[in-house]
């Protein structure tokens, strides 16, 4: 029997609940399973199981005021586990904000909000997203050229997650470990770029070209050592 297709419009919603001083763009909600199988004398599949069932989901905002937080990592926002958080800049538009999360459907009731059950969360370098329009003009986590124009800067915050199962290969518990925060810019100059106080170089260059100005680019790392578990 088939079913007439269906489209629908403008319709994206927060999966993360409202986050004040952002705007809802997109929103990608997927779902997942492990599939365990067993397999018989002759090689074939005789038995399979599916278990540790997981909604997966990012999303994208746009900033629509200079004070909008940015999530921690392993923050709990509306039932979803926040794995990333990523926001742009750049200097012709508004600054985005992307957030990638997890949560377990496995087991009723259970999730990484509940009591007992609450991980790790990590608070970055950059807590609001500062500048509304264009890019900071002293990008986080390196150092650059007086006077040098900002072009792109992308911040990422992020966590290693690991998840426990019970018995019955279903969704126990879970926590965090090293957090991770990472910083690439462009800039239009031909400056020497540096690493910020507590930060690493990790990568540098220029680019050059018959019909345009040069650049640089940068990428600076930085491990998060502290953490706390909320209340």
């Amino acid at each position: 029997m088939s079913t007439s297709a269906a489209q629908a419009f403008f319709n994206p919603t927060s999966p993360f609940g409202s986050l004040t001083g952002w705007s809802v763009q997109t929103e990608n909600p997927t779902t997942a399973n492990t599939r365990a199988q067993a397999l018989g004398q002759t090689g074939l599949e005789i038995a399979s199981r599916m278990h540790d069932s997981r909604s997966n989901v990012s999303a994208t905002y746009v900033a629509t005021a200079a004070d909008a937080a940015i999530p921690n990592a392993g923050q709990v926002l509306n039932g979803y586990h926040v794995d990333s958080v990523q926001v742009s800049y750049s200097n012709t538009a508004f600054a985005q904000m992307t957030i990638t999360g997890h949560k377990h459907v496995d087991v009723s009731g259970q999730s990484h909000g509940m009591t007992g059950k609450v991980p790790r969360q990590f608070a970055g370098s950059l807590t609001t997203v500062g500048t509304l329009f264009g890019c900071p003009s002293t990008p986080l986590g390196v150092i650059i050229p007086t006077g040098a124009g900002v072009r792109t800067m992308t911040y990422n915050l992020s966590v290693n997650h690991v998840d426990e199962l019970n018995s019955e290969g279903k969704w126990l518990n879970g926590d965090n470990y090293d957090p991770t925060e990472t910083v690439e810019v462009e800039l239009c100059d031909t400056g020497v770029i540096t690493a910020a106080a507590g930060w690493d170089l990790t990568s540098a260059g220029n680019t050059r070209g018959n019909t345009a100005a040069e650049t640089s680019t940068a990428t600076a790392e930085k491990h998060i050592t502290s953490a706390y578990t909320p209340a």
